[in-house]
């Protein structure tokens, strides 16, 4: 049953082998590769990476990477994908492909602009479009509030006042739009934004402490709560409200000896500092020298709101080695898995990863709903003009992925989708437009999109709601 007035095209899912077969020729149907009935099939974006500037007020990540030296392959984001413009381009290869839901991201900026209270009606106008494009082609929209993009005259999360800001912006959209999204996710990633934007420094903000990083973990928890106050002040009791963490299995690199205890603080670092919080266990109390100067009288009772639905993202372990340049005393090792690990350009590849975190977040928080926010990876392609973008290593990761969050289902997991990132080659903040994710490719110049071969096969597994 549909919760939304607009009517959507249905999209046909093939239960038998027989049909399967008869709709994509030599493709056969593996026993006991089916997912649950209900099972969503989708990919995602986020403003900041598809975007352009027009239309709406500068943003954090304008200014970081307006000072010149900050992304890797020298590229910006001034114009990205042009997505509020193309969208439609977007959403019709994935509708074809057999794919039901998107997940996009609004861009604070684009809304409120010049200052809090304000509200821009061209930006409200903009995101209006794109849902009732989503709608039109029978795609079910899945909203992130806050995807790392924070108007300038917001400052930054060293400062209470933010949380504050956030939770007036979940107000608004709520209000404008919870009639059409069934799906709202709060934030997005908020320990890679404290890591990598106020310890690392080589994401926007760009700071480098331990006394910023404890204020972007406590704010981003704070204004969590209050956006989920807020937000269920619009909605109703069939609406999903959570959020995406990324979250991995921990692991020492193999190249550097690391003490058990700093394993331990790397682990309520990356997966508990917003988890445990959010679910009303506190921080770890390796984290508290950072956070608890912040703590104010009912902050974790506000920040507990325990949804029933959970979204995570996973790509691979992390793999850590100490380092005493960073307050919290280590930094990831990219090249620290054992040799036999395959890799992407960006991460190792390690389905069996997924199932041990997925069980993991699915036992220690009140076994929510789960969504497979994002999963994705950057590989080498090639292009020919007649067969069209092939990329046949994401097709067998994908696989293996897919094969994962189906193991972690017969072990009790109750995962609900799986939200393939990216939908199209985008701007991968400090690396640039270098790394290719998507399922689309977007052509240099023309911005044309051009499906890649792993697009009609994770289509293909949407329409059987199968492993093919």
């Amino acid at each position: 049953m549909t919760l939304w007035p607009i009517k959507r095209r249905d999209f046909i899912k093939m239960a038998g082998a027989s049909t399967i077969a008869a709709t994509f020729p030599g493709v056969a149907l593996a026993k006991n590769n089916q997912f649950p009935s209900g099972f969503l099939w989708g990919a995602g974006s986020a403003a900041a990476q598809v975007e352009s500037r027009q239309g709406r007020g500068q943003s954090n990540w304008d200014l970081f990477i307006d000072q010149g030296h900050r992304i890797k392959d020298g590229t910006s984001n001034v114009m990205n994908t042009d997505f509020q413009n193309r969208f439609m381009e977007d959403f019709r290869p994935l509708a074809n492909a057999g794919l039901q839901s998107f997940r996009f991201s609004f861009a604070w900026p684009r809304i409120q602009p010049e200052q809090a209270g304000s509200i821009n009606q061209k930006g409200i106008d903009t995101y209006d479009r794109i849902i009732d494009g989503m709608l039109q082609l029978g795609i079910q929209p899945m909203a992130t509030m806050f995807h790392w993009d924070m108007p300038v005259w917001a400052g930054n999360l060293r400062e209470r006042e933010v949380a504050y800001h956030m939770a007036d912006y979940a107000h608004v959209l709520t209000r404008h739009f919870g009639d059409r999204i069934p799906m709202w996710a709060i934030l997005n990633e908020p320990g890679s934004v404290a890591f990598a934007g106020y310890m690392l420094g080589i994401h926007a903000p760009g700071l480098a402490s331990a006394d910023s990083t404890g204020a972007a973990i406590h704010h981003q928890n704070l204004a969590q709560g209050l956006m989920a106050q807020a937000a269920q002040a619009n909605l109703n009791e069939h609406h999903i409200l959570t959020t995406t963490i990324s979250v991995a299995p921990i692991r020492p690199s193999v190249h550097h000896p690391v003490d058990p205890a700093l394993i331990k603080k790397a682990d309520d670092f990356w997966n508990r500092a917003f988890l445990d919080p959010m679910y009303g266990k506190g921080y770890p109390l390796s984290l508290m020298p950072m956070v608890s100067k912040y703590i104010q009288n009912n902050d974790l009772e506000t920040i507990a709101f325990q949804p029933k639905t959970l979204g995570l993202n996973y790509y691979s372990r992390l793999y850590i080695q100490p380092s005493d340049k960073v307050p919290i005393g280590f930094i990831p090792d990219f090249d620290g898995a054992p040799a036999s690990v395959p890799r992407t350009e960006e991460y190792f590849v390690e389905p069996d990863g997924l199932v041990e975190i997925l069980n993991w977040a699915y036992q220690r928080y009140n076994q929510p709903a789960i969504y497979l926010t994002e999963t994705g990876f950057a590989t080498k392609e090639t292009a020919g003009k007649t067969n069209g973008v092939q990329d046949p290593l994401r097709e067998k990761y994908l696989k293996s992925y897919l094969h994962a969050a189906h193991d972690a289902i017969d072990q009790g997991v109750n995962l609900k989708g799986i939200y393939y990132w990216s939908a199209s080659d985008n701007f991968e903040w400090a690396e640039g437009l270098s790394k290719k994710f998507g399922l689309l490719q977007i052509e240099d110049n023309s911005l044309n999109r051009i499906p890649k071969r792993s697009l009609d096969y994770f289509g293909q597994c949407a329409q059987a709601n199968a492993i093919l």
